[in-house]
């Protein structure tokens, strides 16, 4: 069995490899450039009315984790 994990991770790294050559310099900065935010991200999914639902209903909890983070880095400083 670790022969065939073994295998598998080769034939990953080799198939990494062709495709890193594959693609040049100018390629990859492309493909950068044309990810999109968390706020574009966000903007689209909120177009879905049950996603946009269940994100609002759990914005007071993430409004108490938000509180608790900047409480503790508030402490560190």
């Amino acid at each position: 069995m670790n022969e065939t994990i073994e295998i598998k991770l080769d034939e990953a790294d080799k198939q990494a490899m062709m495709t890193e050559n594959r693609l040049s310099h100018e390629e990859i900065f492309s493909n950068v450039r044309k990810m999109k935010t968390f706020d574009e991200m966000l903007a689209k999914q909120m177009k879905d009315e049950e996603f946009k639902k269940e994100y609002e209903a759990i914005q007071p909890e993430m409004n108490e984790i938000r509180a608790s983070v900047d409480a503790r880095t508030s402490q560190e400083q």
